[in-house]
């Protein structure tokens, strides 16, 4: 007979409902699950916890992304629950892309017991660690039922403060299991919860970091991707008008789109007006970076020229992006906060000769850009277009990276109508993006469109899958040209010795249009823009999924983004 400890089914229930029932205490609605054995203790606790949504995944990968989209969507933290093993090792491209963009996840893994790991356990491996220095905090509980329930609720209020406080992002918290894992019928005694604990604004001192360098009359502002709230983007505006200084804005920063436009100098066209000879001609003294690195390659290579200037790196996530090593001054503040705290601080000088240089310089190359596009064959860039027109102010742009981001940073124009858009910039990998996108979608009542290239897409078709089985209305606008698309920008990609087509382009000879009867889409395959348009106003915001499939070539769309930047030097003048 086994002398294994055995669990105790009412103490490990017990400790379970305790830990749930402080997570949704502590702000906690939703709850993604990836089916398994070890974790039915966690899975049923969490489905029997008043006010909690508990959704099912059959990826973890996948429900990891969801998991991330909805976080970000909510901007509350989200669970995600898996048994042991592999499976909870599919969630670390995740928990690595919600630490650098500061999402609050909390992973709760099960795992083996410690009198069953290194003994060929079937599903066991070392968890304990297992997301590395991507976390804002790693623990392991102890084992189910062997500690009180309160000892549980004050675990989960700990863990739901570090993914929120100081920096959000994940945690983990690794739960080991004995058998039997099955919970006996019957309820529980509820337990006393704790209040969650509130976040501190920045105070004027933690933010002082501008001091002296705002009074100077050529500025500029570098808005990278970043969550700012309404409050935020207003005071960033604000900043800009009083000081006079534009806003390179990236469209996924919240400030290319939005009222605030009428009255602050937002810029949209950097990526070709940076690598002008009138850029050169007009650098700035101080360049205020929010956020996560900007897009544009052209915002990177202008920073490298930047020798003179100070350049100030604001950020709460503890990144401050610096892949130029020409960031002089580093501001720890959440932009919004900073932005706020600085634009009353500062003097109101409004519009200067400076403001009107770089605002009439943005209206003749946006308009440098528009002519191109216009008269350029059926693309990207016209994909562009067709969802600028098209999607109204309530409507959501997840974005996909690659080329897609990249498109849209360089095509798509300011406007004073809202669009929030979404994008996982903080390791900006291609992977989980119809993932993230459900989980933004989900139970929003908002409508949600992806923006994706064709790799991407089948990156995540698990993900494609889920959002008819969850109930989801998604459209997905995929841009297919067979393959890598922003590899044709590489300079390899004429090289007479190198394979470029096989070795990176990686065609894979797949027609995405074909899951539609996998997965129950509706499929548009428009082929100019009335098409397009058509197809938009068909799929976005009605019920179910919604594949848009748009026959895209790589070469034409560099051949597009290299036209419309000699469009804007040339709009610009000489020297």
């Amino acid at each position: 007979m086994s002398g294994l400890p055995r669990a105790d089914p009412e103490a490990a229930r017990a400790w379970c409902r305790a830990l749930f029932a402080q997570l949704h205490a502590s702000g906690v609605d939703h709850v993604a699950v990836s089916p398994g054995s070890r974790s039915t203790p966690l899975t049923v606790a969490a489905d029997l916890t008043p006010g909690l949504n508990v959704s099912v995944h059959l990826d973890e990968r996948s429900g990891g992304f969801f998991a991330l989209g909805l976080a970000k969507a909510s901007t509350r933290p989200v669970v995600l629950v898996c048994t042991s093993g592999t499976a909870a090792a599919n969630y670390l491209p995740a928990v690595v892309e919600a630490f650098h963009s500061g999402v609050p996840l909390l992973v709760l893994t099960a795992d083996r017991p410690p009198e069953l790991r290194g003994r060929g356990a079937p599903q066991t491996i070392d968890q304990v660690g297992l997301y590395g220095s991507h976390l804002r905090l790693g623990l392991e509980s102890p084992v189910a039922g062997t500690e009180p329930p309160d000892a549980a609720v004050a675990l989960a209020a700990e863990i739901v403060d570090r993914a929120r406080f100081p920096i959000p992002g994940p945690v983990h918290l690794n739960c080991p299991l004995r058998e039997p894992l099955e919970p006996p019928p019957g309820d529980v005694e509820p337990v006393a919860t704790i209040a969650p604990s509130g976040g501190d604004r920045p105070s004027p001192v933690e933010v002082t970091g501008l001091d002296g360098l705002l009074e100077s009359p050529r500025g500029l502002i570098a808005a990278g991707p970043m969550d700012l709230a309404d409050a935020g983007v207003e005071a960033v505006a604000e900043l800009a008008r009083r000081t006079g200084w534009p806003i390179l804005a990236d469209p996924a920063s919240g400030l290319r789109r939005g009222p605030h436009t009428d009255r602050a100098p937002v810029l949209a066209t950097g990526e070709h007006l940076l690598r002008s000879r009138w850029a050169d001609d007009h650098r700035p003294e101080v360049v205020v970076q929010l956020g996560a690195m900007p897009t544009s390659k052209s915002y990177r290579l202008w920073l490298e020229g930047f020798t003179t200037g100070r350049v100030v790196a604001v950020d709460h996530l503890g990144r401050y992006p610096d892949p130029s090593h020409v960031v002089t001054h580093r501001v720890d503040a959440e932009p919004g906060a900073l932005a706020e705290v600085a634009a009353g601080r500062c003097g109101n000088q409004g519009p200067t000769w400076w403001t009107e240089a770089w605002t009439e310089a943005e209206r003749r190359a946006s308009a440098a850009v528009a002519r191109v596009v216009a008269n350029s064959p059926f693309d990207e860039p016209a994909v562009v277009a067709g969802l600028d027109a098209a999607l109204g102010s309530d409507t959501r742009l997840v974005v996909a990276n690659s080329m897609p981001i990249r498109d849209l940073d360089a095509f798509l124009p300011t406007d004073c109508r809202p669009m929030r858009i979404m994008a996982n910039r903080g390791a900006c990998g291609i992977d989980g993006l119809v993932s993230t996108a459900t989980g933004v979608a989900y139970d929003s009542g908002t409508p949600t469109v992806l923006f994706t290239g064709d790799l991407a897409l089948l990156h995540d078709l698990s993900g494609l899958a889920a959002v008819r089985r969850l109930g989801v209305d998604l459209t997905v606008v995929v841009v297919d040209n067979d393959g890598g698309g922003i590899f044709s920008f590489l300079p390899i990609v004429d090289a007479a010795h190198v394979d470029h087509r096989r070795l990176f382009h990686t065609p894979h000879g797949l027609d995405p249009g074909l899951v539609d009867e996998f997965v129950g889409a509706s499929l548009y395959r428009p082929d100019d823009p009335v098409s397009l348009a058509d197809a938009l106003k068909r799929s976005v915001g009605r019920p179910g999924l919604h594949l848009v499939q748009v026959a895209v070539d790589a070469r034409t769309n560099v051949a597009i983004h290299r036209q419309a930047t000699r469009a804007v030097d040339e709009a610009l003048g000489s020297r």
